[in-house]
């Protein structure tokens, strides 16, 4: 058992970010299935999800704030689709976003996009009619922000070809982005005003979709519009370590006769840092210098002050 965590826990640590949020929302549906599963037997009637599920009441999200984040890694116990298909959705397009722009821009983009996709989701519930003829909608799943990503790459990078399964030629991205984004619109139009219908869901999926848009469109003019936010992200979550946190290791010294004195294994350090420079050159000619991590990049900063 303890060889499974320890493996899990290397994969999670060594993986990119795609492989990190993906094990989230993952480990977050089979801990909150069991937990679900163990309360049931003793309160059948217990439903889990309203505790980590974002609901369009506002007096709901006052007592229970934690939700407008948890929900975008939470997925519904009616089947393994929705989550599926969503982990699916977002290993392709995360993969092909932290090739082109990094891990820390992937992360801020899916809490980011999932943000608007639920402000989308409440304020069609609060002040729309149509919708406003149903009942409090409720939001679970990873969708606004995996939608946020697919747009992100499509108008950034619209030209790029893909070859899909069962179609001989290959389809620009812009045009695989723009069915989904159609198919969001076909289904909310045949969702809305419908008792149980998923129509927030469909809703959120826009709201991602917008914030996706004009993320791409501000980063193609030379603008983050969530730098601040990746690094406050950065902060709390320890992903970049300010330089007064990290200790130096001194070389040891050796004293020879004489009193002088000499660094243990100099020619040897020296010859592993030309090494890992080279390993670090080849890896930006092949992925670009974005897909180095942060060791990597202070490493070359460092040589190209020399």
């Amino acid at each position: 058992m303890s060889s499974i965590s320890e493996n899990i826990k290397h994969q999670f640590n060594s993986g990119s970010m795609v492989v990190k949020l993906i094990m989230v929302n993952v480990g977050f549906f089979i801990v909150s299935l069991l937990v679900s599963i163990l309360i049931k037997l003793g309160s059948p009637g217990f439903q889990i999800a309203h505790y980590y599920g974002a609901s369009s009441n506002f007096m709901e999200l006052v007592f229970k704030p934690w939700t407008i984040v948890t929900y975008m890694f939470a997925h519904s116990f009616s089947g393994i689709g929705h989550l599926f298909w969503n982990m699916i959705m977002l290993y392709f397009s995360g993969s092909y976003f932290v090739n082109k722009l990094g891990n820390k821009k992937l992360f801020s983009l899916y809490l980011a996009g999932g943000f608007t996709g639920y402000l989308l989701f409440v304020l069609g519930f609060n002040f729309l009619p149509a919708f406003s003829l149903v009942s409090d909608g409720f939001l679970i799943g990873a969708s606004a922000s995996v939608t946020a990503i697919l747009v992100v790459i499509g108008v950034m990078y619209p030209n790029d070809e893909f070859k899909l399964m069962f179609i001989p030629q290959p389809i620009k991205l812009i045009y695989i982005v723009g069915f989904f984004i159609l198919l969001d619109f076909i289904k909310i139009q045949a969702n809305v005003g419908l008792e149980g219908a998923n129509e927030g869901g469909w809703l959120s999926h826009l709201g991602g979709a917008f914030f996706g848009f004009y993320y791409a469109t501000r980063m193609k003019k030379g603008n983050n519009v969530l730098r601040r936010f990746e690094v406050f992200l950065g902060t709390i979550l320890s992903l970049n370590f300010p330089k007064f946190f990290v200790k130096n290791k001194k070389s040891k010294l050796k004293v020879e006769k004489g009193g002088k004195q000499k660094k243990q294994s100099d020619t040897s350090n020296n010859k592993l840092r030309k090494e890992n420079i080279t390993d670090i050159l080849s890896k930006v000619k092949k992925s670009g210098y974005e897909s180095l991590t942060r060791k990597e990049k202070d490493l070359l900063f460092s040589q190209t002050k020399k």
